[in-house]
């Protein structure tokens, strides 16, 4: 499936797709409400989304978009296309909300045919630089400078909980865990979710779940 808010360019991107006797579109959409229904319907096998930009309005982000594809079709995996391969940022953002993979919109069409077959075999598909800058980013940074209970709200932050949600599994209020994420920004010298996501990846912590910490020290 794909989603794009660019009429031209959804029409591009599914010839490219089809160009490719393996691979066939089975349904398009314009926004995330009607990825959403087109997922539920259809059960595409990769759901290829458009960059930011083609859907103008903020309600309609990739993001946005990526969450719609999960909660209609949580078996679909969804590919990402940046405007560059070099958004950490936002290919950080996309993981964290649940996206499988990311390409560059300059990537060849090999390149970009190779990455949804990737992601529909279920291997993550992010380019080796932005790998590199993830772990460029988080150098020097060593986790064993958080205690275990900051080690846990971070895995919530990075997740993308909320604060209340974090309190009620670790048993503190949502506002104990706001001054500790804060704390936690101070600590290691970032300032937004996404770099908290590239500092949780590089440390192979994305993957731990809320409590996993204080369930290790009690066994």
């Amino acid at each position: 499936m794909v989603v794009y808010g660019m009429g031209v360019a959804r029409a591009g991107t599914k010839l490219l797709i089809e160009s490719d006797p393996g691979l066939e579109v089975i349904a398009e959409a314009i926004d995330a409400e009607e990825a959403g229904r087109r997922a539920s319907g259809h059960s595409p096998d990769v759901v290829v989304i458009g960059p930011n930009r083609s859907f103008g309005a903020d309600l309609h982000t990739q993001l946005a978009i990526v969450k719609a594809v999960r909660e209609s079709s949580p078996q679909s995996k969804t590919l990402l296309m940046s405007l560059t391969g070099d958004d950490v940022a936002a290919i950080t953002e996309g993981v964290a909300a649940g996206a499988d993979g990311s390409i560059a919109l300059g990537s060849s069409g090999e390149a970009f045919l190779r990455a949804i077959k990737s992601v529909a075999e279920g291997h993550g598909e992010v380019s080796g630089d932005v790998v590199k800058k993830i772990i460029d980013r988080a150098a020097g940074k060593d986790r064993s400078a958080l205690p275990d209970q900051d080690l846990e709200i971070l895995c919530g932050v990075a997740h993308g909980y909320t604060s209340g949600e974090i309190g009620e599994q670790l048993n503190m209020s949502a506002r104990t865990i706001e001054g500790h994420r804060l704390e936690i920004y101070a600590e290691l010298g970032i300032s937004s979710r996404s770099e908290l996501v590239a500092w949780a990846v590089a440390h192979d912590l994305f993957t731990a779940p809320v409590g996993y910490y204080a369930e290790a020290n009690e066994s």
